[in-house]
């Protein structure tokens, strides 16, 4: 894919989770607890020239993701900017750690990320915990269909 194609998809990707407008029924999306979680994982080659770095990370290797995730308040439809969000990746029996995904400015709003490695191809399961002030932790599952070009 040419830098120009690349470029459009992820202006594309980050306009539609700067605006929330991922329909419900979307793989990538869940609600729990009163909050709408969106989810996005994309190439870390395809934001090389915007350098992310998290924790001191940049994804520069061909098997890094970036995952985004957008928490948005369901009964204000307001992004939740302050929480605190931890993520950790399955595979085949393999789970990794959790992972601080850390606030992101995106069109003037927040998101939250972190790279993570894809090692292979197949199914992955994405846990996330989310932790507000005075509330407990909520977690959630989601699963990615990994595929290496």
């Amino acid at each position: 894919m040419n830098y120009f194609r690349k470029s459009l998809l992820l202006i594309a990707c980050l306009t539609l989770w700067s605006t929330g407008s991922l329909s419900a029924e979307d793989r990538y999306s869940q609600s729990a607890d009163g909050m709408a979680v969106y989810i996005g994982i994309l190439p870390a080659e395809m934001i090389r020239e915007h350098r992310v770095i998290h924790q001191g990370r940049e994804g520069i290797t061909t098997r890094e993701q970036h995952l985004i995730v957008t928490v948005v308040d369901e009964e204000s439809g307001q992004r939740i900017e302050d929480a605190e969000v931890a993520a950790r990746i399955r595979h085949e029996g393999h789970a990794g750690t959790y992972r601080s995904l850390e606030p992101m400015s995106i069109a003037d709003t927040i998101t939250y990320g972190n790279f993570f490695s894809f090692p292979e191809e197949g199914g992955y399961h994405l846990q996330l915990r989310i932790k507000r002030s005075g509330e407990p932790a909520t977690e959630m599952e989601f699963h990615h269909r990994h595929v290496l070009e």
